[in-house]
């Protein structure tokens, strides 16, 4: 595997770009541009508000600012504010406003035009992964669980493979009966892989490493808390920005073990129904974050859209996490929520027991969640995935809906 330097290993401090623009914006606060930068920095903190406003000077400065009408369009939509997301996209026809008009439309109950948004959304990007997501949620909902299939099923023959198709096509199955290749893509628990990292030059041994690893991330200054909800965190803070703290040397050190062990993940060649195998990137980067939990944090059943191998290093793990009775601060794995109300015992849930030096790798698709420790004291882990560089027209071609081996064309290539 090919691996590219992600973006946020050589991003400057976030504390540092944040005064350039402030000072820049107060010294030529007519210049849009500048209000447009510092609107993509409130985003990437999810301050949805304060992204809101920046774009609001950005567009009476220039109505015509690029890109600056589906930006505020997204933040309304995110704050609750629809009828200004669709007032904001009424002229637009690309596809990223299509998918915020559908949500705006959804968020106002007009379930049949949103879904006529999603589908011209994937008629022209079928890689889309939220409008696949949004349209076979409302699909599926309705009962229309056939459709849904045709609609997956269609997405793979033009070439998709990203991880929430994977899911919502694993669901579609079972709902269909086609239990064999719904269980070949939600879950195989010899996909769940551990691995202890190598010791890191100029440590004595992992515990050293750990114990400095965890205290940067702790005591990185870019510690997000106000997290949206619709992601999965439940109380636990994420460090995005983990090369801006002091020792940014130990977080490559991790990087740079974890690629070499990702790389060397199996994946095994074969001729069954096997989406997930031949989707392996053949160029690839990280995308990482830190996580901090204690006592009642956890992280809410969830999948990682963007990747297609993900995994999480454990880096402090306390005393009292256990796989027993309860489970304390334990990682699970289980089939979607859908799955398990139509078909109880279709799929079981797979629980692992973290420690300190482990690194768990699954594919990105599998479902799962954390248990909160009921300590006090940290529970530090740096989370990842395999984020895949080439065009999507790399990835064979889905032949037909009939099951078996119509997949497993192209498996040896990538493996």
């Amino acid at each position: 595997m090919l691996w590219r330097v992600a973006d946020h290993e050589t991003v400057a401090d976030p504390f540092v770009i944040r005064t350039l623009l402030t000072r820049a914006v107060e010294a030529r606060p007519d210049n849009p541009a500048l209000h447009l930068r510092l609107a993509d920095l409130e985003l990437d903190r999810y301050d949805f508000a304060a992204a809101a406003r920046a774009l609001e000077t950005a567009l009476r400065l220039d109505p015509a600012a690029p890109g600056a009408r589906l930006a505020l369009a997204r933040c309304c939509n995110a704050l609750g504010r629809p009828r200004d997301a669709l007032d904001l996209l009424k002229a637009a026809e690309d596809a990223p406003s299509g998918y915020q008009r559908g949500l705006a439309m959804q968020a106002l109950g007009l379930s049949k035009e949103a879904e006529s948004e999603y589908r011209a959304v994937l008629a022209v990007e079928p890689g889309h992964r939220e409008a696949c997501r949004k349209l076979c949620t409302l699909v599926r909902e309705d009962g229309r669980s056939a459709e849904m299939l045709e609609i997956c099923e269609s997405l793979a023959g033009r070439g998709v493979r990203h991880a929430q198709l994977l899911y919502d096509w694993g669901i579609a199955l079972a709902l269909n009966g086609r239990e064999e290749e719904a269980r070949a893509i939600l879950f195989d628990p010899k996909r769940v892989v551990a691995r202890t990292l190598p010791v890191p030059e100029g440590f004595a041994d992992l515990a050293d490493f750990n114990a400095a690893l965890a205290q940067e991330i702790i005591g990185n200054p870019h510690r997000l808390s106000q997290l949206p909800a619709d992601e999965a965190n439940r109380g636990s803070s994420r460090v995005h920005s983990l090369v801006a703290g002091e020792r940014p040397e130990l977080v490559q050190a991790l990087l740079g073990a974890v690629r070499k062990l990702a790389a060397a993940y199996p994946v095994a060649a074969g001729t069954r129904f096997d989406p997930w195998a031949e989707a392996r990137p053949i160029a690839a980067h990280l995308r990482s974050w830190g996580l901090i939990q204690r006592g009642g944090d956890y992280e809410e059943w969830h999948l990682h859209r963007g990747g297609w191998l993900s995994g999480v290093y454990y880096a402090r793990v306390p005393a009292s996490v256990s796989a027993r009775g309860e489970g304390r601060g334990c990682i699970e794995f289980g089939p979607p929520g859908a799955v398990i109300r139509a078909m109880p015992d279709f799929l079981p849930v797979e629980r692992f027991e973290p420690s300190e030096g482990m690194l768990l790798m699954a594919p990105s698709h599998y479902r799962h969640r954390t248990i909160p420790t009921g300590a006090d004291e940290y529970r530090v882990s740096i989370a990842f995935d395999v984020v895949a560089d080439e065009s999507p027209s790399l990835v064979p071609k889905f032949r037909g809906p009939g099951p078996g081996p119509s997949l497993a064309a192209g498996v040896a290539r990538v493996v």
